[in-house]
């Protein structure tokens, strides 16, 4: 009697692949690590608060934070999973789309506050973007 073997489906990451996880997973540690601040910030530090906007603005800042982090997370891990390589090339476009956003809000946010921190994780994610450009022209 034969059997048959499952076929084993192997994502091979490449160096391209690599560098995007990397700067993917930099770019949610950031935003959640921004959220974990303001957060802390909000709790402990009122009058400071109340200077930068009030508790309520500084809270939706924290949960935006959050979300973008979690965001990341998701589609970072999507974008290479296995069983969601089907949908690589809508998850890829997903993320393309997520990270302009992330990006231009900075600049509509920060209002003339712009700080170095900021701007390197702005680098991060413009070229986030050229790669994941580069990732999906040669993915066809």
């Amino acid at each position: 009697m034969a059997t048959v073997a499952p076929r084993r489906t192997i994502t091979r990451l490449g160096r391209l692949q690599v560098a995007i996880c990397a700067l993917v997973a930099a770019t949610a540690l950031v935003h959640l690590a921004l959220g974990v601040i303001t957060s802390v910030m909000v709790a402990t530090q009122p009058a400071r608060v109340a200077s930068m906007g009030g508790a309520t603005a500084l809270s939706i800042m924290a949960a935006l934070f959050y979300g973008c982090g979690i965001g990341y997370v998701a589609l970072g891990t999507a974008l290479y999973h296995p069983a969601l390589q089907a949908v690589q090339r809508r998850t890829r476009q997903v993320l393309l789309g997520f990270t302009a956003l992330t990006f231009v809000a900075y600049f509509a946010m920060a209002q003339g506050h712009i700080d170095a921190f900021g701007l390197a994780d702005k680098a991060c994610e413009g070229l986030l973007l050229a790669l994941l450009v580069v990732d999906g022209r040669r993915a066809r």
